[in-house]
Formats: C-alpha cells, sequence, structure tokens
C-alpha cells in the first residue's frame, strides 16, 4: 500500500485484518433457521401424509361413494319436483329471492354493494 492518502495508517489496516477475518456466528439467527427449516419439513410431511390419506380414503370408499351418487341422482326427480312446486308459489319465489340477495350480500361488503346497486339503477 502507498502512503499517498493521509488518512491511512498501516498499523490500523493491519490490526482491521488481523482481528475481522471471521465474524462470529449469530446464535439466535442460526437456532431460528433450523427451527424455521426443521418447522418446513414437518409442513412438508403432514401434506404429504393428508394427500396419501385422502386418496387411501376415496380408494377405500370408493363402493360406498358409487352407491351413494346412485342413489342421489334417483332421487333428483323428486327433488326437482318438490323445488318447482315451492318456487311456483309466491311465498317460496319471494324466499329464494331473499336468499340470493343474503347470499350476494354475504359476498360483497355492504357499502360495495350499495355503490353497485346505486350505479346500477342510476345509470338505468
Amino acid at each position: 500500500m502507498t502512503n499517498e492518502n493521509p488518512e491511512f495508517d498501516p498499523k490500523l489496516e493491519a490490526l482491521f485484518a488481523r482481528e475481522h477475518t471471521h465474524v462470529p456466528a449469530e446464535p439466535f439467527l442460526g437456532a431460528t433457521l433450523r427451527a424455521l427449516a426443521a418447522e418446513r419439513r414437518r409442513a412438508v410431511w403432514k401434506t404429504r401424509l393428508v394427500v396419501a390419506a385422502v386418496f387411501v380414503g376415496t380408494v377405500l370408499l370408493s363402493p360406498q361413494l358409487v352407491a351413494g351418487s346412485v342413489w342421489v341422482s334417483s332421487r333428483l326427480d323428486e327433488v326437482f319436483a318438490v323445488a318447482s312446486t315451492w318456487l311456483s308459489s309466491p311465498y317460496g319465489m319471494a324466499a329464494a329471492v331473499l336468499a340470493a340477495v343474503a347470499g350476494f350480500m354475504a359476498r360483497r361488503p355492504l357499502a360495495a354493494t350499495a355503490t353497485k346497486w346505486a350505479r346500477i339503477w342510476s345509470s338505468s
């Protein structure tokens, strides 16, 4: 090194080179990183176990699932007939409209729904 810089001290540079060759490891950071890695591994294993359990359960329950779907599909005509009779009455239609409005309102905040309806009605 050259001594051109008046603020340069070769003894100070030697001291820093000797003392700061290795930064000591942070024990908290290392422990935290190891804990995070272990938790991620556990989460991956839990996810794989749940997927495998659902797959095995579906395979084992497939005869009952097929029988259940056949039973439901054989009863659909009755369900549609009851729903048609119920919806053809004024009370049934009003209840269906109220249920649809309640379902629509539950999906959106009240203010957003009110402003949307205001825009729709004002543009008509």
